[in-house]
């Protein structure tokens, strides 16, 4: 969802330093240009959100495997006086 806003919010500031390309596109108003340009938008949003969550459940097993590992260590009894 985030991704998605920062795409709105650059496609609206016209880019980065791309002020003379919108204005030529906005002047030569090619719609075939436009749903191209949104459709690809879209599979790189969609591209993104899909490797988005690959990552996240890559940072969930790894988080699974090492609370295993860890109630698995034997437990050190706590030395008197220390704590």
């Amino acid at each position: 969802m985030t991704v998605a806003a920062l795409v709105v919010q650059l496609m609206s500031a016209g880019g980065a330093g791309a002020q003379g390309e919108q204005t030529a596109g906005r002047q030569q108003g090619d719609p075939g240009s436009i749903s191209t340009n949104l459709s690809a938008l879209k599979g790189e949003v969609s591209s993104l959100s899909e490797r988005f969550k690959a990552a996240r459940e890559r940072r969930r097993l790894q988080a699974e495997k090492e609370k295993q590992e860890w109630e698995r260590e034997p437990k050190a009894p706590a030395r008197p006086g220390r704590e």
